[in-house]
Order: structure tokens, then C-alpha cells, then sequence
């Protein structure tokens, strides 16, 4: 009988082998695929190192231009806020009562309770201009029509769902520039003939008072996110259905990819840069607590929101010639016709009528400018 020693020993399983035998690792990584944190699908057959270093190695041509991230940036400022939201809402009571000290007490005496709610302020801001000039890019590129019609529909209604989400957020710390900036934008909401009656339905009332603020804070963490988590859901499923189309000059060029390592990385400075922009802004330029709300005593140049005043101005400053309920009609009408765009365009891309079409939009964006900046004007001048 031998006596040569034998190797009984084995390598003891590292923490991810050991997690990978009994949980697939990569199909939950797979969801960074669903929002598009990762641009590239994952094989959940094979293990998770294995199918990343797989997705890190294609090529991912799509990233050479900054303009086709405005997405990710929307998608990951979405996160920002529900990680900053959450934090505030540790400290948030959601009453007539105690919301303003609540909130002064965030502001006061939590520890970094200042610089969550100036981040979570201006994060929303950023949120909302995203949001818009995304819209706007699809319009001027024409990516609204053959074949990406959801991509285009998705984008407004982000756009509205986030204005929606942001109005509901500006009552919470139930100060009094908050409180009459509401007061204003329901002025303008309610009249409007189809949306003012749902936003009615969803609050509970025209007034503003205890309960309402209660609807407004569930809306505010859990009906409207939910929503905007969906659309983003769609965004990015229709984007890996169908593509985003290449500009012009770059088609004609040879399309030289990069790895998707790089692109990545590229990704994570550009999002640093993005969050050192906001804590700049929420350290050097935060945004003033106001006095308590008083419903009896209206602030001078209170104003609704700056994605109302068009409207306000449209309601307000143009002539008495057709009624307010028509006028709030006709809103209604450019909203759905916005909306609907690609089944009302219906060309290829190219040609007399397409040119047409972005010519109206770009009237109508000036026009929409110049109405922004009379509804601001109506109100400094009460």
C-alpha cells in the first residue's frame, strides 16, 4: 500500500460561486439591460462573469454621440431622486399641521437633511429640462415617426407625467411660495376641459387643504414614479426593438464602434460630472425656504410653474374672442395633437412635407417661448 500523500483539499467556493450555484446572478444583473444602464443583453445560461465580459466587448457604435445618453442621464437622475426622496420622507409628516416644521426640522437639525432636500430640488429641475429637450431632439430629428412612434409618445408623456410630479412635490413643504405656486397651476389645470377634471378625480377636490396634501404626497412618492418607471420601462424596450437611427453625416461615415467598456466608463464620468454639477448648485445657489403657507395672504408675484405659463398666458392674455372653456379646449387639442404626432406625419423623413412639419414646430416652440414669458409678465404684473 502507498504511502505518498494525497491532496485532499479543495479551494474553498468564493462568496459568488457559492451565490451563483443556487441564485442566477446574471438574470438579475440583466435588469440593468431593462433601463438601459447596460446596452447590451446579458445570456442568462452562462455565469455572470462570463456573460459580462461577453457584453463589455461588443462593439457599441450608438454611444459616439453624447445626445443619444440624455436617456440614461433622465433614467439615472430618476434613481437620484428616489434615493434623496426616500431620505426625506424618513423625516416628512404629510399634514397642514406639521409639513412646514418638518421640513424646517430636515433643513435644521438632520444631519445632511439640507443637502438632500437642495439636491432632491435641483435635481427634479434638471429632470424636468432633460425630459424637454429629449422631446425636443426627437421632434428635430424627426424620430417620431416609421417605426418609432412609442419612442416619440413615451417621451411627451414622461414629460407630462415628471410636470405632474413636480407639481404635487412644490405643495409638500407647505411653505407659502409652494402653496400659491399651486394655487396658480390648478387656476390653470382646472381650466382645461378633459385633464382638469382627472387631476380633480386624483387629488380629491378643487381647494387646498389637509387631506389634499395627504393625495398629494401618495401621488407624489407612489403614483406618479410608478408610472414614470414604466414609461421609462417602454423607452428602453422600444429602443432595443427598434434602434435609434443614425444622423445623417455619421451614416455616411464608416461606423467605427467602441467597446461597450468604454462607452461605460465614459457613461460613469459623464454622470459624476452630472452629480458634481448638482451638489455644486445645491452648496452655492440653494433654494430659499419661504414663510409658512397663509391661505388669507397671497406672496407678491406668485406664479404658476414655468411649464404653466404658456398655457396661463393662453387663458388669460389672449383676446376674450372665443370662451374659456373653448380656449382651455384647444389646449387640450395641441396636447393630444403633440401627442399623436407620428399618425398625423406620415412622411418618410425627407421631403416638402416633413419640412413642413418642422417648421411648424419650430414656430410653435418660439411661440410657446414668447407665451412662457407673457404668463410670467401677467403675473408680475398683478
Amino acid at each position: 500500500m502507498s504511502d505518498a500523500p494525497r491532496d485532499t483539499q479543495t479551494p474553498p467556493p468564493d462568496s459568488r460561486s457559492w451565490l451563483e450555484r443556487r441564485v442566477n446572478l446574471t438574470e438579475i444583473a440583466s435588469l440593468l439591460t431593462v433601463f438601459g444602464l447596460l446596452p447590451a443583453e446579458l445570456d442568462t445560461r452562462k455565469p455572470l462573469r462570463e456573460a459580462l465580459g461577453e457584453a463589455l466587448s461588443q462593439p457599441m457604435s450608438y454611444y459616439e454621440r453624447w445626445p443619444r445618453l440624455l436617456g440614461l442621464l433622465a433614467f439615472v437622475l430618476f434613481l437620484l431622486l428616489g434615493a434623496t426622496g426616500i431620505l426625506l420622507a424618513f423625516y416628512y409628516q404629510p399634514t397642514a399641521d406639521a409639513a412646514y416644521p418638518s421640513v424646517v426640522a430636515i433643513a435644521r437639525d438632520v444631519s445632511f437633511g439640507s443637502l438632500v432636500h437642495q439636491v432632491h430640488a435641483w435635481a427634479s429641475i434638471l429632470f424636468l429640462f432633460l425630459l424637454a429637450f429629449r422631446v425636443i431632439r426627437f421632434f428635430s430629428i424627426g424620430l417620431y415617426g416609421r417605426g418609432r412612434e412609442i419612442i416619440w409618445m413615451v417621451g411627451v408623456l414622461a414629460f407630462v407625467v415628471a410636470t405632474f410630479t413636480d407639481l404635487t412635490g412644490r405643495l409638500l413643504p407647505w411653505d407659502a411660495r409652494g402653496y400659491w405656486t399651486t394655487i396658480r397651476a390648478r387656476e390653470v389645470i382646472d381650466a382645461l376641459p378633459l385633464i382638469g377634471p382627472i387631476v380633480t378625480f386624483l387629488v380629491g377636490g378643487k381647494g387646498l387643504d389637509s387631506l389634499i396634501l395627504t393625495r398629494f404626497y401618495v401621488l407624489h412618492i407612489g403614483g406618479f414614479p410608478f408610472v414614470l418607471l414604466i414609461l421609462f420601462y417602454l423607452h428602453f424596450a422600444s429602443i432595443r426593438r427598434v434602434g435609434v437611427p443614425l444622423p445623417l453625416d455619421a451614416a455616411q461615415k464608416p461606423r467605427v464602434g467602441r467597446a461597450l467598456r468604454i462607452a461605460g466608463i465614459d457613461m460613469i464620468l459623464l454622470v459624476l460630472l452630472m452629480l458634481g454639477v448638482l451638489l455644486t448648485f445645491a452648496i452655492i445657489v440653494p433654494i430659499p425656504f419661504d414663510v409658512q403657507a397663509d391661505p388669507f395672504a397671497t406672496p407678491p408675484n406668485a406664479h404658476a410653474p414655468w411649464y404653466l405659463l404658456a398655457p396661463h398666458a393662453v387663458l388669460e392674455a389672449v383676446p376674450g374672442l372665443l370662451p374659456r372653456f373653448v380656449r382651455g379646449l384647444l389646449l387640450d387639442g395641441l396636447l393630444a395633437g403633440f401627442l399623436f404626432l407620428p399618425f398625423l406625419d406620415r412622411s418618410p423623413g425627407t421631403g416638402a412635407r416633413n419640412r413642413a412639419f418642422l417648421a411648424a414646430g419650430l414656430a410653435l416652440l418660439v411661440i410657446w417661448v414668447l407665451l412662457t414669458w407673457q404668463g410670467w409678465f401677467l403675473e408680475v404684473s398683478r
